[in-house]
């Protein structure tokens, strides 16, 4: 698809040929009036003058010609769909272009902006932005990859994984670890980290699932620690506290 340019750099071209053939055309008539001026005195500089006279007509005309033509180019006005800063250009986009203003690339179907959703990072608590062609989502933050559920087919739903949108509530919430795929090692360094506890400590853990990681926790934190267990293919569940007291922090 083609690059669809934008009005500001049409009109800047437009302007900088316009300004130099126009100061040339200037110069010409500056030099053919010295010429006429001198020519009456002196003689035989009359024709040169009268050569540099028309050209310098001419380049001046050529000029006026394209400062006029700044006022034609065609203004297709595009907000974008994240800072909602006015973006024009000379044609209807075809695919996607950066913003002006957030220097974001801002996602076009059908010669139209899509709309963004927000989301917060499962990690790093940032937001982030995604559009309906999103297939691969990164961090702004802390560069982790906020992955994207995928059909049957394995083709990108337009949607995110839950466990990465982030809702606060007052709620008191356990993790419980249900399932490990095949990254058990990755799996035990981390649940290391996240648990302090010792190796032995952990692969019994394992052989024991479903067991509870950590009890009494807000909803953000058992997002979060779910969201980095699933990096090594561990699978674990929140589930709200009875008792719902507060969580903590």
């Amino acid at each position: 698809m083609r690059r669809i340019p934008r009005v500001s750099d049409v009109i800047e071209i437009i302007a900088e040929k316009a300004l130099l053939v126009g100061i040339g055309g200037v110069v010409l008539l500056i030099l053919s009036g010295v010429l006429f001026y001198y020519g009456g005195q002196y003689g035989g500089t009359l024709p040169l003058a009268i050569v540099l006279l028309l050209v310098g007509l001419a380049m001046s005309g050529f000029a006026s010609h394209h400062a006029w033509q700044i006022k034609k180019v065609q203004r297709f006005d595009v907000v974008c769909s994240y800072c909602q800063a006015n973006n024009q250009l000379v044609d209807r986009p075809e695919n996607d272009f950066t913003c002006v203003e957030c220097n974001r690339l801002i996602p076009i179907k059908d010669n139209l902006p899509l709309p963004v959703q927000q989301v917060r990072c499962g990690y790093c608590n940032g937001i982030n932005f995604y559009s309906e062609k999103t297939e691969i989502l990164l961090c702004e933050e802390c560069n982790h990859e906020i992955p994207i559920a995928v059909d049957d087919e394995n083709r990108p739903k337009k949607k995110l994984a839950a466990a990465y949108a982030i809702v606060d509530d007052e709620m008191s919430y356990e993790l419980l670890l249900v399932g490990k795929g095949n990254k058990t090692e990755d799996l035990i360094g981390a649940l290391q980290h996240m648990l302090a506890l010792n190796r032995n400590q952990v692969k019994q853990m394992l052989d024991e699932l479903p067991c509870v990681l950590l009890t009494g926790i807000n909803r953000r934190k058992a997002e979060m620690l779910q969201a980095q267990l699933s990096i090594h293919d561990g699978i674990a569940e929140m589930r709200v506290i009875a008792d719902n007291q507060p969580s903590v922090r």
